[in-house]
C-alpha cells in the first residue's frame, strides 16, 4: 500500500531536480499564463449558451445565476491575464501563479460541475446525454490548458468528471454506462498524457542545464572555461573593479615530454583543485587554455594575498608525477564593465605574468607602470 501511496505522489508532485527547479517554475507559469488567457475568453463566450442549455425547469440560480458568475469570473481572468505579470524571471511569482491558477481553475470547475448535475437531474430523460459531452468538453479543454500547474489539472478532471461519472454509471440506462466508461478512460489517458508531457519538459531542462554546464566548463578540469569568465567578469565589472589573476604552470612542457600527456593531465587537475580550494567563495577559478588558468572576483572579495597562499599550496602539495611543481601569476586589478574594458585588465594580468616568467617564475607580479614599461622595451 505504501508503495502506491508513493506513485500515486509521485504522479501528483513529480520529482524535479534542484538544478533545473526554478527554470521549471518559470515555463510552467508563462506557459499557464498564455494557455489561460485563450481557456477564460473561450469560457467567456460560452457562457449564453449555459442558458440556453439549462434544463426546462431549471431554477434562476442555475439558468442565469452561476453562467453570470462564470461569465465575470472569464472576463476578470482573461483582462488580468492580459497584463505583463513577468513570471519569467521571478520563481516566487512563478510560483504564486501556479498555486492560483490551481484555486481559480478548480472553482470555475466547481460551478460548471454545479451545472451539469442539476441540470442532468432536472432534463427530460432524451436530453441527459449532452450535459455529459458539454462538460466533457469543458474538462479536458481546461485540463490541457493548465497542465503546467499539474494538481490543477488534475482536480478539474476529478471536480467535473467524478459527479458526471457517478450519475452516469448509477442511472441504469445501458448507454449512460458506455458514455461513463468512455469518459473515464479519456480522463486516464489525458492524465497519462500530462504527465509525459511534463516528464519530457522536466528531461529536457535538464539536457539543456547539462549543455549549458558543458558550455561553460572545461571537460578535464570541471573549472570554467574561457568564455564563462568573461560572462563571469562582465557581471562581477558591472558592480566596481575586479582583480584577476593570471597563472601558468612552470615549464609544464617538461613534465608533459618526460611523464606523458596523461600524467599531465593529472597535474593539470591537481592544480586545479588547489586552486579551487584556496579561491573558495572568494573567487571564480577558470582553465582558459593549456596549462593557463585564472581566478577571478570582485577586488574587494579577492584579497592580494591570496596569490602567496596559491604559490605556496601548489610549491608543497605532493603532484602525481612525483616532482615539485610552481607556479607564475600576474595581477591586474581594473573594471571590466564591457568587453573592451575586459580585455585591456586581461592584457595587464598578462604583461605581470610574462614579468614573473621573465625574472625567474614561482612568483607573482602585479601590474604597474614599471611592468609596463619593460613590456614595451621588450616589444622596441
Amino acid at each position: 500500500m505504501s508503495r502506491l501511496g508513493a506513485a500515486i505522489r509521485g504522479f501528483i508532485n513529480p520529482h524535479i531536480p534542484d538544478d533545473i527547479r526554478d527554470e521549471f517554475l518559470l515555463l510552467s507559469a508563462s506557459q499557464l499564463q498564455a494557455q489561460s488567457r485563450l481557456l477564460f475568453l473561450a469560457f467567456l463566450l460560452t457562457t449564453p449558451t449555459a442558458a440556453l442549455a439549462a434544463a426546462p425547469d431549471a431554477s434562476l440560480w442555475i439558468r442565469y445565476v452561476v453562467p453570470a458568475a462564470m461569465a465575470f469570473f472569464c472576463l476578470a481572468g482573461y483582462l488580468n491575464l492580459r497584463r505583463d505579470l513577468r513570471l519569467s524571471v521571478s520563481p516566487r511569482r512563478a510560483r504564486k501563479f501556479l498555486r492560483e491558477a490551481t484555486v481559480s481553475s478548480s472553482l470555475i470547475a466547481v460551478m460548471c460541475s454545479a451545472w451539469c448535475v442539476t441540470s442532468w437531474l432536472g432534463a427530460p430523460p432524451a436530453e441527459r446525454i449532452y450535459y455529459p459531452i458539454i462538460i466533457a468538453l469543458g474538462a479536458f479543454s481546461t485540463a490541457y490548458c493548465v497542465s503546467s500547474a499539474r494538481v490543477g489539472a488534475i482536480l478539474n478532471l476529478a471536480i467535473n468528471l467524478i459527479p458526471m461519472g457517478v450519475l452516469l454509471f448509477t442511472s441504469g440506462n445501458r448507454m449512460d454506462f458506455a458514455v461513463g466508461v468512455s469518459l473515464s478512460i479519456a480522463a486516464l489517458f489525458q492524465l497519462h498524457m500530462i504527465h509525459k508531457q511534463q516528464t519530457n519538459i522536466i528531461h529536457l531542462l535538464s539536457l539543456q542545464r547539462r549543455a549549458r554546464d558543458l558550455a561553460l566548463s572545461d571537460p578535464l578540469t570541471g573549472l570554467l572555461n574561457r568564455r564563462a569568465l568573461l560572462d563571469t567578469a562582465l557581471a562581477l565589472g558591472a558592480q566596481g573593479p575586479v582583480r584577476l589573476l593570471l597563472i601558468d604552470i612552470d615549464n609544464f612542457k617538461a613534465i608533459n615530454d618526460g611523464h606523458g600527456h596523461d600524467k599531465g593531465d593529472e597535474v593539470l587537475c591537481e592544480v586545479a583543485e588547489r586552486l579551487a580550494i584556496r579561491a573558495d567563495l572568494m573567487g571564480s577559478v577558470a582553465r582558459i587554455g593549456g596549462e593557463e588558468f585564472a581566478i577571478l572576483g570582485a577586488a574587494h572579495d579577492l584579497p592580494e594575498a591570496l596569490a602567496l597562499g596559491l604559490l605556496s599550496d601548489v610549491r608543497t602539495s605532493p603532484m602525481p608525477h612525483g616532482g615539485q611543481v610552481t607556479i607564475s601569476i600576474g595581477i591586474a586589478v581594473g573594471h571590466a564593465a564591457d568587453e573592451l574594458a575586459w580585455r585591456e585588465l586581461y592584457r595587464q594580468a598578462d604583461l605581470a605574468l610574462y614579468e614573473a616568467k621573465q625574472t625567474g617564475r614561482n612568483r607573482a607580479v602585479h601590474h604597474t607602470p614599471a611592468v609596463e614599461a619593460a613590456a614595451a622595451s621588450a616589444a622596441a
